[in-house]
């Protein structure tokens, strides 16, 4: 049904499209205003010109459109309702909340006294998640460990071009007293 809905409201969009534009425009120039206007307001036939007519459709689409517009929704909305109420009727538990509490045993039951989960599979289910917990953990300290190695890589390097700097400069030193000597003793 509601596709023939749709089916319908859009054949009324499209008619309503094509006879909008099919119409004239109303500014035809201060000639057209003058000379235009007093052929249609005091003519026999001022009702049957195609303009008019196109007016008249114009309006009767857009009743129609409004009109399969509300409906639509209304079947929508309706048609949702429905199916909302037919998952609530097939799965009534799920739309109640579950009150819970846990016996000396350390089991979880509900509000009668049924067992909903015991104690074993909560504590399974708990160090699962230390375990995922954990597994997080070590993925950022395993990350912190490759940027203090990389820290330290940089580092070292900075220190080795540091002492190759100063060796360079100790060796430029060197080579400079070693011609000051020679030159001194030359003399």
């Amino acid at each position: 049904m509601v596709t023939a809905l749709v089916i319908v409201h859009v054949i009324i969009a499209l008619v309503l499209t094509v006879i909008v534009l099919m119409q004239h425009g109303r500014q035809q120039g201060l000639s057209g205003a003058i000379a235009g206007g007093a052929e249609t307001f005091f003519g026999k036939n001022k009702g049957r010109t195609i303009d008019a007519m196109l007016r008249k459709f114009t309006a009767v689409f857009a009743i129609l459109f409004i009109l399969s517009s509300i409906v639509l929704t209304y079947v929508s909305i309706r048609q949702a309702n429905l199916e909302d109420e037919a998952a609530e009727e097939s799965n009534p538990d799920a739309s109640q909340s579950m009150n819970v509490t846990v016996d000396e045993n350390g089991n979880l039951v509900d509000e009668s006294g049924n067992i909903v989960m015991s104690a074993e599979d909560m504590a399974a289910q708990q160090a699962e998640a230390e375990t995922e917990d954990a597994a997080e953990g070590a993925a950022d300290a395993e990350g912190a460990v490759d940027e203090a190695a990389g820290a330290v890589d940089e580092a070292a390097g900075d220190a080795a071009d540091a002492a190759a700097g100063a060796a360079d400069a100790a060796a430029g030193a060197a080579d400079q007293a070693a011609d000051a000597a020679q030159q001194a003793a030359a003399e």
